[in-house]
């Protein structure tokens, strides 16, 4: 998994409440009238004006950058920035609260003035004459218009060379048109974005090989192209391609208006599918926020002419409020993994508190939480100290967690009980440093323990020439000691569930940069062998070659093996997974299969199609009974708060649950978005209680017959008595003998198969119900392989 947990992206996805960002960042004050502007500007108290050069940027040098709360509850810039925190106080104004030095906290509907350390006189001076408790006011065009010239119309290998190699033939950093005569779809793969033009408008954003309309086309960037996309499309973007290429993007109140009158059109189609096949929703709050839409949206017609800027506002309420609707017609389940990866920061009680509040917000019901990164370990540790290294990582040596001293973990742990969040323990494993940071800990006294590549003849520990990591060499011995002592405390120490296991294989490189080329570990090789690994060649000896590399995988999958047994003696439930990339590392996924609990395969797309090939093609490698989850990066690609409720509809197909990445790139209107739509009632996680899991969904059932299918005639109400009684017997035997459970839930199965062939219960509704008890089944067996002691 990446480590990179700030993200480099310079633009979000444009939804309601989203600022667009303009022109070229110039730092000249400029007098414009205040109800009419032309490009997004700040005004301060005493009339001056300062151009905003971009919204949502990390690249903030040189100009003012504006960030909002769709992008992050941080503005994870620079430390060295001069930022300005801006809460909201009326239309379009704001009170100057608090001036930072970068890494910002964004106020929930506020903003936050950013420039880089490297800035312009102009702008320093405007942004250190604003006072705390000033009022500033944002002006904001209401007509926006951006123009590029796409690199290519309807692409082939020969009209853009460019872009041969790739799907698509789109190239980096290009920008396509598509039209219907390309193909059904684009034909891209999931890294870039997509704009669906239908009748001018914009109808669909993001995604890679989207379908082309018939009525239209499809935009389609890569890169520098993508963020151009990304930063002026929303849905009712008004669009244009004239014959030389250009591609022209509006954006104005008829735009904003289009959006609502869309994601309205798309609540209500929610709503009444939800009525239709008899799911159990929220549909009371949804008719209240689709009616306060509509009244919005017909407030907004009526001024538009004579005050645009407040239609704008009104318009954007309405699509939130139909999102809103849209988010309380979606179901939400009982028992599911919903985890997040984070990598911790907080050096108070308090800020672990309001992290974990956030995360309980959202509806999560698991942290994975980063507890060895860099080489350190985030708690106290006695096997550091033991070894001659820092007891723990420095960041938090002095933090003040309360009653917890200054362990990070415990606090987590403990808080995170409070509020029904479990803890789960993500590991870097044998990735132990970067370059950055100086050699890592582990070296200073034990430099024999690095992993060393074919090409480094000095010997030392030096970081690898492709990644700029440093890590432990996992074949030897005693590095695996040292390794299994600080899982085993880390487990008898805390109360975590689980491990989830990150970079536990050499890094994957063609030959002169293969790993395992450490003294020590050469000489094992050779004292089984008879041969120096370093003389080897895969060119001139192919099957000495491949007995070495085979030879250090059996290492790497000894110590999987020996962390697995070590674990389950000590908690038979306690659970490991893996997060395979995609590439050498997911085929390799099958090694560990007698090893590993769960695998989270990590997908990168934001589509339904290019997330279900990814887990599909993972659970081909290993075997029926394994708890599967789905790992998605929408926070990590600050993806729109709809987005993300997309992504994660679409990953919990066909798994047990979702894992994303990372909650240090979480956004306050998407965390509220999954605790209004699918994560809406509180889960149990079937990984961690498979028996309890399993038998919370048949209670579930037998409430949704009496509270929803009896009452909207999805069911025979002499019939639905019977299944009820049925499925209460089938949760009493769960209880007395759960290790023989087929006859039993067979018996249900059939029942369900007579009410449906007797046209008694409606088949969407049976389905449903096979379905939950599919997986009800599922986690059963789960539990029987891998937490029962006589396996």
């Amino acid at each position: 998994m990446s480590r990179k947990l700030r993200v480099i992206n310079s633009s979000i996805f444009a939804s309601s409440l989203v600022l667009s960002s303009f022109g070229s960042g110039s730092s000249v004050t400029a007098q414009h009238p205040s109800t009419s502007v032309d490009i997004l500007t700040i005004k301060d108290h005493s009339g001056d004006h300062m151009i905003i050069g971009g919204t949502n940027q990390l690249a903030n040098e040189n100009k003012l950058i504006v960030f909002n709360d769709t992008f992050s509850y941080y503005t994870e810039t620079k430390k060295g920035s001069k930022e300005v925190i801006l809460e909201k106080k009326g239309l379009n104004t704001y009170r100057v609260k608090a001036k930072t030095d970068g890494d910002s906290p964004i106020p929930r509907n506020g903003l936050v003035l950013s420039t880089g350390a490297k800035t312009t006189a102009e702008i320093d001076s405007f942004l250190s004459q604003l006072e705390s408790g000033e009022t500033v006011t944002l002006l904001e065009p209401v007509v926006k218009k951006e123009e590029k010239v796409a690199n290519a119309i309807d692409p082939t290998a020969a009209s853009n060379p460019a872009g041969a190699p790739f799907d698509g033939f789109r190239g980096p950093d290009q920008l396509i048109v598509y039209h219907p005569s390309f193909g059904e779809t684009t034909k891209t793969n999931a890294y870039g974005y997509e704009i669906t033009v239908e009748n001018g408008f914009v109808t669909k954003l993001g995604g890679g090989g989207s379908r082309i309309p018939a009525n239209g086309y499809v935009v389609s960037g890569h890169g520098i192209a993508a963020k151009w996309l990304t930063s002026h499309s929303i849905i009712g973007s008004k669009v244009t391609v004239d014959e030389n290429g250009s591609v022209k993007i509006i954006q104005d109140v008829d735009s904003y208006a289009y959006q609502s009158k869309q994601a309205i059109k798309q609540a209500k189609a929610s709503m009444e599918k939800s009525k239709t096949i008899y799911l159990d929703v929220a549909m009371n709050k949804a008719k209240k926020s689709i009616s306060n839409s509509e009244k919005l949206l017909i407030e907004a017609e009526t001024i538009k002419e004579r005050d645009p800027v407040k239609a704008l506002d009104l318009t954007r309420q309405a699509t939130q409020s139909a999102y809103d609707a849209y988010y309380y017609s979606l179901p939400s389940n009982v028992a599911e993994q919903r985890a997040i990866w984070y990598r911790p920061e907080e050096t108070t009680l308090e800020g672990v508190k309001q992290v974990l509040d956030r995360m309980e917000e959202a509806g999560f019901n698991s942290v994975y939480l980063e507890t060895t990164f860099h080489g350190y370990t985030i708690y106290p540790s006695k096997v550091m100290e033991q070894y001659g290294m820092p007891g723990q990582h420095p960041r938090f040596q002095n933090g003040e967690y309360g009653r917890y001293g200054n362990d990070l973990l415990a606090a987590y742990v403990k808080e995170g009980r409070k509020r029904g969040l479990t803890v789960q323990a993500w590991t870097d494993g044998f990735m132990v440093g970067e370059s950055s940071l100086g050699t890592p800990p582990a070296f200073k006294n034990h430099p024999e323990w690095a992993a060393i590549q074919r090409q480094n003849n000095t010997g030392e520990p030096l970081p690898d020439t492709s990644n700029k990591y440093y890590w432990l060499d996992i074949a030897q011995p005693e590095v695996q000691k040292f390794m299994l002592a600080i899982y085993k405390e880390m487990q008898l120490n805390y109360d975590i569930k689980g491990l989830n296991i990150d970079y536990m294989r050499y890094p994957h490189h063609d030959f002169e940069k293969s790993y395992g080329f450490s003294t020590k570990v050469r000489a094992l090789y050779k004292e089984r062998t008879g041969s120096d690994p370093f003389t080897l060649n895969p060119a001139t000896n192919p099957e000495q070659w491949e007995d070495w590399t085979t030879w250090l995988r059996t290492k790497e999958n000894e110590f999987v093996e020996k962390l697995h047994d070590q674990s389950k003696d000590i908690n038979q439930k306690f659970m490991m997974t893996a997060t395979p990339e995609p590439g050498p590392e997911a085929v390799l996924i099958s090694d560990w299969k007698d090893d590993i609990d769960g695998v989270i395969p990590q997908a990168y797309g934001h589509d339904f199609n290019s997330i279900q090939k990814t887990v599909q093609d993972s659970k081909k490698l290993m075997p029926a009974g394994t708890m599967y989850y789905t790992g998605i990066y929408s926070f990590y690609h600050h993806l729109d708060e709809m987005m993300n409720v997309d992504d994660v509809l679409s990953a919990k197909h066909g798994t047990s649950g979702v894992n994303m990445f990372a909650f240090g790139q979480a956004s306050a209107p998407s965390v509220d978005a999954l605790g209004k739509g699918p994560w809406r009632e509180k889960a149990l996680n079937p990984g961690e209680e498979p028996i309890l899991a399993a038998q919370t969904v048949l209670t579930e059932i037998e409430r949704q017959i009496s509270d929803v299918y009896l009452e909207q005639g999805a069911l025979d109400k002499k019939e639905g008595k019977a299944l009820k009684q049925s499925l209460n017997r089938l949760n009493k035997a769960i209880d007395k003998n759960p290790e023989h459970m087929d006859k039993e839930f067979n018996s249900v199965m059939e029942l369900i198969d007579k009410l449906m062939d007797k046209n008694k219960l409606k088949p969407v509704v049976g389905d449903r119900i096979k379905k939950q008890l599919g997986e009800a089944k599922e986690w059963m067996d789960y539990s029987l392989n891998h937490q029962n002691p006589s396996n």
